[in-house]
């Protein structure tokens, strides 16, 4: 089974991901909104497997670090280092895999492609984190038979 979730920006699925994950045995990553004063300003990358957080994104005015600039964000790459171990640490396990998010990174044949393209390749279960403004790219790049998800046609995953 590869299910795709995949939604707007700031529609729910990293939160979808992560409460479902809780009710099953998963490994990879999931990267999680972090506010300040209600406001995004970025995410950060939880390996399922240990539970060890690092920062993956800061809106740039509160990245006190160098990364990789990708819109308004910068990405940090040991949180990146972090989140592809996760990836690849999951191949080895027995259960569910999680990957989030294929992003413009990813996109561009960079961040977490390669472990990507390792877990899509593999008979393993996945569950995918697409921005909907991507999915298409990523359909076409790696072909293959989804379940897909969107977000616009949930109402409330509260109950997970």
């Amino acid at each position: 089974m590869k299910l795709i979730i995949t939604g707007k920006r700031n529609s729910g699925k990293s939160t979808l991901v992560y409460n479902l994950c809780k009710k099953c045995k998963c490994h990879g990553v999931v990267c999680l909104p972090v506010f300040e004063n209600k406001m995004k300003i970025g995410t950060d990358a939880i390996d399922l497997m240990t539970g060890e957080k690092k920062i993956f994104s800061r809106i740039k005015e509160k990245a006190d670090y160098e990364g990789i600039e990708m819109h308004r964000y910068v990405i940090n790459k040991n949180g990146l280092n972090h989140a592809i171990n996760a990836i690849e640490n999951a191949i080895k396990e027995e259960g569910i895999i999680v990957i989030d998010e294929f992003g413009y990174l990813e996109k561009e044949k960079k961040g977490y492609y390669n472990s990507v393209k390792k877990v899509l390749n593999s008979n393993k279960d996945v569950i995918m984190v697409v921005r909907e403004n991507i999915l298409k790219n990523f359909i076409e790049e790696f072909k293959g038979d989804y379940f897909i998800l969107n977000m616009k046609n949930c109402i409330d995953f509260k109950y997970l």
